[in-house]
């Protein structure tokens, strides 16, 4: 069965797009679509289709989106590899091979440096497209209460909370969360809006990451306006209101064994004892409103994973690869440097739901 891949604009062929969204991706309105592909902070996404040669039908597509980070002083433009959307009786290698072909063929005609992507299911395509494979995502969890975990083996109800408490304790002992406390010098907020603050912060601390710039105005797209989840922000402050560094999560993610997860989606911070205080207060918090345990996802570097484990965060097995296409008309940013998992710091502010 044959393809034909074309370029345009994500509004042209809306209604077919969002009808493609919608039976593979079980996003049933228009809002996700128009947030997404249409509402960018970075300014304009590209689209390509693909349609069965002759019957005309869309059976898939792909996107570029546009990102900006701040590397080394200087503003610098790539993008972001959106997943590749086919419908089930399509998903040979050879539509996806094409869509993701034309989507790096045009790359010459960008301002970007380089397209990043990240996947589960597609690393054979963008390995057959060229792309250079960076590493996988790490997908951490704390435990912070275990009774949920005994249900299938202690089926006393006061036996298995008995034997919780003394879980929890050693649990909390064992936690760095009990040996860091936070200095009356700063103050946590849970009602901080987004500010330049936050871009201020990142641009006195991101001059050798590969991440996606933290504006105001993306960090307020990104968890203000996606439609799907609601979003919550805590800071870390000193008593002048300078912010040191920030946790976005949600609550009530729901975890592999049907427990309650606080689930961070982004943070930022100033320097790694500012990270262990902010991790310190975001756990405690997160015992009080009487959670079981805390997830997220990160790519980057190995100070942050050290850091979790010493916390009590264990490591569970991640599918999420990311991979990069370096444009070949740009060669100012080092190729070693983009291959380098040490340069990145990833998290689910660029895994789009």
């Amino acid at each position: 069965m044959g393809y034909s891949i074309t370029q345009a604009q994500p509004s042209d062929d809306q209604e077919e797009l969002i009808s493609l969204i919608n039976r593979n991706f079980d996003k049933n309105d228009s809002q996700w679509f128009d947030w997404s592909h249409r509402q960018n902070p970075f300014g304009q996404n590209y689209c390509w289709l693909a349609r069965e040669e002759g019957a005309g039908k869309l059976i898939g597509s792909t996107g570029l989106l546009s990102r900006r980070m701040n590397y080394q002083g200087e503003p610098l433009y790539f993008g972001q590899a959106e997943a590749i959307n086919i419908d089930p009786e399509h998903r040979s290698a050879q539509a996806a091979i094409k869509l993701q072909r034309a989507l790096v063929s045009h790359l010459p005609e960008t301002d970007f440096k380089f397209v990043y992507g990240m996947t589960e299911t597609a690393a054979a395509v963008f390995q057959r497209c060229r792309y250079k494979k960076v590493g996988t995502f790490q997908h951490w969890v704390m435990p912070l209460r275990s009774e949920y975990k005994l249900k299938n083996k202690i089926s006393n109800p006061l036996v298995r909370k008995g034997a919780a408490t003394f879980v929890d304790l050693g649990l909390r002992l064992y936690s760095l969360e009990s040996r860091t406390f936070l200095s009356p010098r700063l103050n946590t907020n849970f009602e901080a809006p987004f500010d330049e603050r936050f871009h201020d912060l990142f641009t006195r601390h991101s001059q050798d990451l590969i991440t996606v710039e933290r504006t105001r105005e993306f960090l307020e797209w990104r968890f203000c306006q996606e439609p799907t989840s609601r979003f919550q922000i805590m800071t870390l402050e000193n008593r002048e209101q300078e912010l040191l560094g920030y946790i976005v999560y949600v609550i009530g993610e729901t975890g592999r064994n049907g427990d309650h997860a606080a689930g961070i989606q982004d943070f930022f911070y100033k320097d790694e004892s500012t990270l262990k205080t902010m991790l310190a207060a975001f756990i405690q918090q997160c015992r009080q409103i009487g959670m079981d345990s805390i997830v997220m996802n990160y790519f980057g570097r190995q100070e942050i994973g050290k850091l979790l484990s010493r916390f009590g965060f264990f490591q569970r097995k991640s599918a999420t690869q990311v991979f990069v296409y370096q444009n070949p008309q740009f060669s100012d940013l080092q190729k070693d440097t983009i291959l380098d998992p040490e340069h990145w710091h990833l998290t689910n502010a660029e895994l789009l739901s």
